[in-house]
């Protein structure tokens, strides 16, 4: 098997992260000493790029360049050559001295490069071959990257079904697969032999068959390159990656240390007893020998092997001192051994952490649970949630006092931070007293009917008077103000004395039958202008007769001027929210149990960028109009599509990725559910997600400045987002 290099400065050629690489092919320097097939290949190579350079395509597409799987046609059409020219084995030989594999032709001219076809659901790989022979060197950089971005599409494709594929291994023995014999016996270890670069060569040497094998290492590292940056593939050692499978890792970690572990002890055993015999080195021989008595050879005993005796294992072959012995077949056992005792301390460590990030998970996924059972039970009851913490752990499978401690401390913060809650505990027991504060006021008015009448919601009254002074205290923009009903206001003030009752004649009243001022000014003015005439005139007898005339004026004026209480008529115009703003509103509600599902499998899968989100939109489009109104459903689905995804981006929150740290086949923002932003368990959870992510890209800093710019934006500025 061809070992797999570092990648090192080629790590990305696709990205740009690094810098790419300047590989060239140079024009043949003596064609004679080609075979006539070679000759033919070329020749056809030659006159193939020259008509794409005449033909002046922009784009570089590797369906026009010449094929592996084509050349026997091609060959066959050539009346020079003789039919032993145009043979399989021919042609193979030929291919050998184009690639430069053969001891008198060691320089490439031609450039192999994969591209992949889907064929009747199936994914085909061709082997595209490139030799423009126009300059002394060609640069093959351009061609490698157009090949491969028209095979990326498909490359996840082939990514994401490896993913839903489980590993299957042998009853017995699984670690066979790493080991290979010779005709004379000699065996053979490949540690990198279960890795996804290993897969995908036994994938393509049987897609160029029978003229392999050719050089496809950069297509490999390409491939693996995008698994990497799509997070769908794990880096154990360089050269050797495998692929994430859906939901936990941990069984697929657990695997491939199984592989490794039984494929070392086939290998190494007989090895090291051989040579610890023939050396005399008894010590090293019985521990090896007492080793090997615990080692099981069943697959389901070494997927239950311990962490602890893995490492005892692999410092017991480390012990042996390989620098004694410098013979070929030494050097040859002792790498082998080397690099399986890295890729087994590496498995070991990631198995460690994976089930630390499942415990993480299963706690998260608790936590979920319990919000969830808060928000309906303060819903429907209109009570405090008690919940007992030491019970509620117990689904998380936890041993250890210390995790159990740390356990209930992050459900307690996490749920503190996000509802109102009291925490009591004791030495038997722990017990989280939670409501939803948005129904602050009416959970304590319904716990004081309840009081009337149960001693335990007595009890629950100074509790929730201590969750209201928490809420205050911390300024909780959730919490439901409402003050308790009249009724519960006055059960609880009937002591109190009552208020003086209002005069039988009021004023107002009095006002809107009769304009008192008016009236009485009327019936003074014309009693007064009586009184004076009738003294100027001399006559008095005309003052009762004035007065009660202008008594009967006075009440006349006074009721025409009267107020009638009726409100006066606004005649400007209510403000409405304009029929569009209504549609949006609708289509938003509709649309967003479809895009923001409260229940999924990941964090991830709410969390969009625009071309996602578009996708996802025209994937439910059918489904959401169902729920619209019937002149909607009416629509062209490409403006309902519009409409929905403009409807959605309201409720929304877009958190841009700035330019300088912007990665090609990475989002350029993030869209997440306004509603779920607003809550603390939604954001601890998606930076959690960010984390485990980030535990991938240790060595990359460029990915790694991505993703902490989220957490960033997840943990401490996502207020700016919410205004």
């Amino acid at each position: 098997m061809e070992p797999f290099s570092d990648l090192g400065e080629t790590e990305s050629p696709l990205t740009g992260s690094v810098s790419e690489p300047s590989y060239f092919i140079s024009l043949p320097k003596n064609i004679a000493s080609y075979s006539l097939t070679s000759q033919a290949i070329l020749e056809e190579l030659r006159v193939r790029h020259r008509r794409l350079e005449m033909h002046g395509s922009a784009e570089i597409t590797p369906t026009l360049f010449l094929t592996l799987d084509s050349i026997p046609e091609l060959l066959s059409k050539q009346v020079q050559l003789t039919e032993a020219h145009k043979t399989n084995v021919a042609i193979k030989e030929a291919l050998k001295e184009l690639a430069g594999l053969t001891e008198h032709n060691k320089e490439a001219v031609v450039y192999f490069y994969p591209f992949i076809l889907q064929v009747d659901q199936k994914l085909i790989f061709r082997l595209s071959m490139i030799s423009p022979q126009s300059k002394e060197k060609t640069d093959v950089v351009p061609f490698r990257r157009s090949c491969f971005k028209y095979s990326i599409d498909l490359v996840d494709s082939l990514l994401k079904n490896r993913s839903n594929r489980d590993l299957q291994l042998e009853e017995e023995n699984p670690g066979s697969i790493l080991l290979r014999s010779d005709q004379k016996g000699k065996v053979y270890f490949f540690p990198t032999k279960l890795s996804f670069e290993s897969e995908l060569e036994s994938i393509l040497r049987s897609s160029i068959e029978p003229f392999g094998p050719l050089p496809t290492k950069d297509f490999i590292i390409d491939v693996v390159t995008r698994g990497k940056e799509t997070a769908k593939l794990v880096e154990v050692v360089p050269g050797y990656h495998f692929v994430l499978p859906n939901g936990s890792h941990h069984p697929e970690y657990s695997k491939h240390l199984a592989v490794q572990l039984d494929g070392l002890r086939q290998f190494a055993f007989p090895y090291l007893k051989r040579l610890a015999k023939e050396n005399k080195y008894e010590s090293f021989l019985e521990k090896l020998e007492t080793m090997e008595t615990k080692l099981p050879t069943k697959t389901e005993g070494l997927l239950n092997f311990t962490q602890p005796m893995v490492q005892e294992f692999t410092n017991l072959l480390g012990e042996f001192p390989f620098e004694l012995f410098t013979s070929e077949d030494s050097l040859r056992v002792k790498n082998g051994i080397q690099e399986s005792i890295t890729i087994l301390n590496k498995l070991s460590r990631f198995l460690t952490e994976q089930k630390k990030e499942d415990a993480e998970d299963e706690l998260f996924s608790l936590i979920q649970q319990l919000s969830t059972k808060i928000e309906e039970n303060t819903k429907n009851t209109l009570t405090l949630t008690k919940l007992n913490l030491y019970a509620e752990i117990k689904t998380l499978n936890i041993n250890s006092e210390l995790e159990k401690k740390r356990a209930i401390e992050k459900i307690v913060k996490t749920l503190s931070d996000t509802y109102g809650c009291l925490e009591m505990k004791d030495e038997n027991f722990h017990v989280l007293f939670a409501l939803d504060q948005k129904y602050l006021s009416k959970v304590e008015e319904n716990t004081f009917k309840l009081a009337k009448t149960s001693a335990d919601y007595r009890n629950e009254l100074p509790i929730l008077d201590q969750i209201r002074t928490v809420l205050k205290n911390r300024s909780d923009v959730s919490v439901d103000k409402e003050d308790l009903s009249k009724e519960i206001m006055e059960e609880e003030n009937q002591n109190l004395p009552t208020n003086k009752k209002e005069p039988s004649i009021s004023f107002s009243a009095l006002q809107e039958k009769f304009h008192v001022p008016i009236g009485v000014f009327s019936f003074l003015t014309l009693a007064s202008v009586v009184t004076v005439v009738s003294l100027l005139i001399g006559s008095l007898e005309y003052i009762p007769s004035g007065f009660f005339v202008s008594f009967i004026l006075g009440l006349i004026l006074g009721y025409l001027y009267r107020k009638d209480g009726k409100p006066k008529q606004n005649f400007e115009k209510p403000k409405l929210e304009s029929p569009k703003e209504n549609r949006s509103l609708n289509i938003a509600k509709v649309a967003e149990s479809f895009i923001y599902p409260k229940k999924f499998n990941s964090i991830a899968e709410k969390v969009y960028d625009y071309k996602r989100l578009r996708n996802h939109i025209e994937d439910c489009v059918e489904d959401i109009k169902f729920q619209l109104s019937p002149s909607e459903k009416n629509k062209d689905s490409n403006k309902i599509v519009a409409e929905i995804e403009h409807a959605i981006l309201q409720i929304s929150v877009v958190i841009k990725i700035p330019e300088a740290i912007q990665l090609k086949n990475r989002s350029k923002e993030l869209i997440l559910s306004k509603s779920d932003f607003r809550t603390i368990l939604f954001r601890t959870q998606l930076a959690e997600y960010y984390r485990k992510e980030a535990s991938l890209y240790k060595s990359d800093r460029d990915q790694m400045d991505y993703i902490q710019f989220i957490i960033r934006e997840l943990e401490f500025g996502y207020n700016k987002y919410l205004k």
